[in-house]
């Protein structure tokens, strides 16, 4: 099987977006080729960037049979791009497309190392104003619940904690007392585990994710305080 993995989620100026094709066989996922876009909006580079991976990989008359794409938490634009890119290869091919959170790209591997600690594994992503978006996982690494939290007032929960992300640091650094937090390091965006979770979702193996923006915050943007006005009457002359 063939698969498009794309990872816009990264916020900030240095954030990094990958997109990489891959295939499925019988001896399980390999990696064809891969393209990493730097900077704000470089999710916004990936039609680009696939036409690149597509010649490269020779599927110049074959488009890839699944894209699993990460749905955040993370940055909206980068959200928004690489969604509206596969469901447009979704449209014009009819491949399907597998949704995939930010915490599900390492829960397996997270919820590996948690359970000799017998600790709750949370996969910490930075969001804008020293706050940090905090996802627990399930079991079988599964997304459970998302929260946004200041790193002045997290509130997480209590017993052993093992956590993984871009922002795991923070929450450490925020959290001296918690002798019982944990942190793991893992890759902060890995094609094949993307991959890995978009096939399971595609078998029924993992329960469905709409392939939409992850969206933590309210809308930022609010009509006016008047509302709406109507459209002017335009009499006839």
């Amino acid at each position: 099987m063939r698969i498009l993995v794309m990872d816009g989620a990264a916020t900030g100026a240095q954030a990094q977006a990958v997109i990489t094709c891959l295939k499925a066989g019988e001896d399980g996922l390999s990696v064809l080729a891969t393209r990493v876009a730097t900077g704000r909006g470089a999710a916004e580079q990936f039609p680009l960037l696939a036409r690149e991976l597509f010649a490269e990989c020779g599927w110049t008359h074959a488009m890839p049979e699944l894209v699993g794409v990460v749905v955040g938490p993370g940055s909206f634009t980068g959200l928004r791009a690489s969604l509206a890119f596969a469901h447009g290869l979704a449209a014009g091919s009819g491949c399907a497309v597998a949704g995939v959170t930010g915490g599900e790209a390492v829960g397996a591997a997270l919820c590996a190392a948690a359970r000799p600690l017998g600790a709750h594994a949370l996969h910490c992503t930075i969001a804008r104003r020293d706050r940090v978006f905090v996802e627990t996982l399930e079991a079988g690494g599964a997304s459970g619940t998302v929260s946004a939290h200041m790193l002045g007032a997290l509130d997480l929960p209590a017993g052993p904690l093992l956590v993984a992300g871009n922002a795991a640091a923070l929450v450490a650094e925020a959290l001296p007392h918690r002798g019982d937090l944990h942190r793991a390091t893992l890759p902060v965006s890995d094609p094949c585990a993307i991959a890995t979770v978009a096939l399971r979702r595609l078998r029924g193996e993992l329960p469905p994710r709409a392939a939409v923006p992850l969206y933590v915050d309210a809308p930022e943007a609010k009509l006016p305080m008047a509302g709406l006005r109507p459209p002017p009457v335009m009499s006839g002359a």
